[in-house]
């Protein structure tokens, strides 16, 4: 995982309008939130085998409401890159029920931290460049 700086550390604003930033940017709200805090994640790595291992992960918490709620008030957090090492094949140490199953059908990855290349470093800050552009054009 690696930090960048960004003058969108510490933001705030409404749910309604820090997700529409977000999504015109292609960042989605990642599906694991909790009411108080979340990320929203762009992948870095579209045009190559479409396992999307890395990332621009930016933060989000709630000040006032609950994420997801019309009303919730947010604040932006300070981004980062990462990278996953997904492990392959079967886990033969895995013992979950049906019902996970058919709920989280991902496996942990193999290195949560894995080494981040400095192509993807270079595309992150592109890209949270075009964000934090989309952030002053919509409070002029």
């Amino acid at each position: 995982m690696i930090p960048l700086s960004s003058p969108l550390e510490g933001v705030t604003g409404s749910f309604v309008t820090i997700d529409r930033l977000f999504n015109g940017e292609g960042f989605v709200l990642g599906g694991g939130y909790e009411y108080d805090h979340g990320y929203y994640d762009k992948a870095l790595d579209w045009e190559e085998n479409k396992e999307h291992r890395a990332y621009l992960r930016i933060p989000v918490t709630a000040v006032e409401g609950s994420i997801g709620t019309r009303t919730a008030t947010l604040q932006v957090g300070k981004p980062f890159v990462l990278k996953h090492q997904y492990q392959t094949g079967v886990d033969h140490d895995a013992n979950i029920g049906f019902l996970s199953a058919t709920v989280n059908q991902f496996a942990e990855p193999a290195d949560p931290d894995d080494a981040v290349e400095q192509k993807w470093l270079r595309r992150a800050q592109a890209e949270l460049n075009q964000l934090e552009h989309r952030f002053r054009e919509h409070s002029r």
